[in-house]
């Protein structure tokens, strides 16, 4: 009989119903890991890196066990989609190619996914190679699918109809629980001591009933009765979620649970609300402002407990007992219980519009927006002042992106800014959700600003209307020949700038007055700012080029280093300590830097697509495919493609580049561990944060720098000697 190990981690918590039935169906003996323990927690090591959330290590701690055990054929499933109109937590897209990455040849590991986003027809696929694999039949998969959708409709139900916790479903429908004793947890609503408190324990139960969670839920019935989010309907909390503003595509796990919060307070059925996080957490900095602010419009206690490895017991213990001593506050107002989060406040007629910084991308905006009418106001870089600006508003565990463009919105409000612009796009990655959590941060200090949230026209039947209405109402209403012959200027100003750092790149390795080519790019840009046509824009490229091409040059031999990573610390060299320059101004090695992640690149492989930008796209995925085989998104899935192409597009190195708590980019830099191991190719990793200093960031510049010129001359060394037996 075919023996599949499952660690008891992360999907287990949500998902053991539909995949313990999916296997019975197909003739598989499914083997769990034994609930976490103080073993458990010694192996949180065998996880490359010790950037994911403690749920992730977690599960790598789970799969070690199963290995111990003499299991060596792993199900970790790649969770993309359970609904149609949104995804799940990059992490457990990338979960399962983590770990094979991690294991290499030790295990195998399979990873169906579930994919409901692009199409019942899409996934399927993936299962029916699993049962290919185990001997199994497309007809017998299908049934068996069909039997585990099943089992886990009925856990579902089970938890709401008996008001259960997720611990007592599965004692009770699976013969098996989570390893925790949960019996003391029941439904407020026919409870014969309505004297006593009613506390809403909300947050993941790969947290909450793991040993990780120091037994909390119990802590916390010794004082109060406890509900959980698995115990509301979905379709409930689907209706909470449809008074937010596009909710409907918040993440699946992170909906039910932000659901089930608004639930339990608009409909006053609690008395206090526990938010449990894990350290990190990237979904979980999004809800929390969503179930605090509505908490404090109801007048309920609400505290965030973050958990990690490191957690004492003794600290959360205090913090439970003083948080129940907190009495109830009067509630903000007496609005209806389904009232949206946020509302716009009045509007001034005048129209004064700022926007974040993403490298030199807002040259290119606001010169569109001046040809349409539009007043703008020139955004300041991440300087200190714009930093605490945003640090004293940003949820803890936001990335720094995030902190950084709130900071820019508090300044460009302070001097004038009656509308602020921000992207939208809600996916895989947090971004989408930033302009709605900025403008609910803003609002609590009392701006009266309107945010224009430009979201993706992709796809067209979808979304192109209300994109078509968003830039019309940014354009004030300008025609629509005058909205393409701007937009049109913009994109020449950022295709310009972006051709001309290109340039930079290259010169830098070579000029012998080190700095020569830096100044002339800054004049460019500045030049560029005040163009007022797109013939005067390619004119002064032009000059600049020739201008790059005359800068006097030595024949250095440079080593050429690749940067990856998130476009937006890649992009802000006032975030990034002015890597590109840095590394341009080492003497020895000099440095030609490869840096294909840029605003022009971006537009082309995503919005307007051209035969060069779309072959390199799949180039990229191809490359990638091997060790990441779903995107996770943001740039995660391109930062893998880009370093597994690296050595044979003979670079010497690659630096990744991503802020702190980044979802994406913490899944690929797990995988680049094998990648820079299996082509050989040394890889330096910068978390950035606002604490990153220019010392420290500087040395290990210099450190990097100094391996690969010492790699390159044992390399030379080698061909020299090869050379002479010759």
């Amino acid at each position: 009989m075919n023996t599949l190990g499952l660690p008891r981690a992360m999907s287990y918590y949500y998902m053991y119903p539909f995949f313990s039935a999916f296997c019975k169906a197909i003739g598989v003996e499914l083997v769990v890991s034994s609930p976490t323990s103080k073993k458990t927690m010694d192996n949180l090591e065998f996880c490359p890196t010790d950037e994911p959330c403690v749920a992730v290590k977690l599960l790598f701690a789970h799969a070690k066990e199963l290995l111990d055990r003499g299991v060596d054929r792993l199900l970790i499933p790649c969770l993309i989609s359970l609904e149609p109109k949104n995804f799940c937590c990059p992490k457990f897209i990338g979960i399962p190619y983590m770990v094979q990455n991690a294991l290499g040849s030790r295990a195998r590991v399979f990873s169906p996914q579930i994919d409901l986003y692009h199409g019942k027809n899409e996934w399927h696929r993936s299962f029916f190679e699993l049962g290919e694999e185990l001997g199994v039949s497309r007809k017998t998969v299908t049934k068996a699918l069909s039997s585990a959708w099943q089992a886990q409709r009925d856990f579902e139900d089970y938890c709401v109809s008996q008001k259960a916790t997720t611990e007592k479903a599965y004692r009770s429908l699976l013969g098996t629980g989570c390893g925790r004793n949960l019996s003391r947890v029941v439904d407020p609503a026919t409870t014969d001591h309505p004297d006593v408190g009613v506390v809403a324990v909300i947050g993941h139960p790969y947290i909450i009933y793991d040993a990780i969670s120091l037994d909390l839920l119990n802590k916390v019935t010794g004082y109060a009765r406890v509900v959980t989010a698995e115990m509301v309907d979905q379709a409930e909390t689907r209706r909470q979620m449809d008074s937010l503003l596009e909710g409907e595509r918040l993440w699946s796990f992170e909906a039910q649970i932000l659901g089930a919060a608004l639930y339990y307070i608009r409909n006053r059925l609690v008395d206090k609300v526990i938010l449990v996080g894990s350290f990190e957490c990237g979904p979980e900095s999004v809800i929390e402002n969503y179930i605090e602010e509505e908490a404090e419009r109801a007048g309920i206690p609400f505290i965030l407990l973050t958990l990690d490895e490191h957690t004492a017991e003794a600290g959360i213990v205090t913090r439970i007992e003083a948080f129940m001593d907190v009495q109830p506050i009067k509630p903000i107002d007496s609005a209806p219980s389904v009232s949206p989060v946020f509302v716009p406040g009045p509007r001034r007629e005048l129209m004064v519009l700022g926007m974040p910084t993403m490298g030199y991308l807002d040259v290119a905006i606001r010169s569109a927006l001046t040809q349409c009418g539009v007043h703008t106001i020139k955004t300041p870089h991440a300087g200190k002042e714009v930093i605490e600006l945003g640090k004293a508003l940003a949820p803890e565990f936001v990335c720094l992106p995030f902190t950084i463009t709130l900071g820019q919105m508090r300044w460009l409000l302070d001097h004038g800014a009656t509308h602020l612009m921000m992207v939208g796009g809600k996916g895989k990655c947090r971004l989408g959700w930033y302009a709605q959590m900025q403008e609910q941060l803003l609002r609590r200090l009392g701006y009266d600003f309107e945010m224009i949230i430009i979201d993706s026209p992709l796809p067209f039947g979808e979304r192109w209307a209300s994109f078509r209405d968003t830039l019309k109402h940014t354009t004030k209403q300008a025609s629509w020949l005058k909205i393409l012959r701007s937009l049109y200027f913009g994109y020449h100003k950022m295709a310009a700038i972006d051709k001309a750092e290109s340039i930079c790149h290259r010169v830098r390795a070579f000029e012998v007055k080190m700095g020569t080519v830096d100044r002339a790019f800054r004049q460019f840009v500045r030049r560029i700012e005040r163009a007022s046509s797109t013939e005067s824009v390619w004119h002064l490229a032009h000059e600049f080029a020739e201008h790059a091409e005359a800068i006097e040059t030595l024949d250095t031999d440079p080593v050429r280093v690749r940067i990856v990573g998130e476009i937006w610390v890649v992009l802000e060299s006032h975030v990034n300590l002015h890597l590109e320059e840095m590394l341009g101004k080492s003497l020895e090695p000099r440095v030609w830097v490869d840096r294909e992640i840029s605003a022009t690149s971006w537009f082309h492989q995503h919005l307007f697509p051209n035969r060069e930008a779309n072959a390199r796209k799949n180039q990229i995925k191809q490359a990638a495919g091997p060790y990441l085989g779903a995107d996770p998104g943001g740039h995660g899935h391109k930062s893998v493609g880009l370093t597994a192409l690296a050595k044979q597009e003979q670079m010497d190195g690659v630096i990744h580049l991503f802020p702190f708590t980044c979802m994406p980019e913490i899944v690929a830099q797990n995988i680049m561990i094998r990648l820079g191991e299996e082509l050989d190719l040394p890889i330096l990793t910068f978390i950035i944060t606002d604490q990153t200093g220019e010392a420290g960031f500087e040395t290990r510049v210099e450190a990097f720098l100094d391996i690969l010129r010492d790699r390159r001359d044992v390399q030379e060394g080698t061909t020299v000697s090869r050379l002479h037996l010759a």
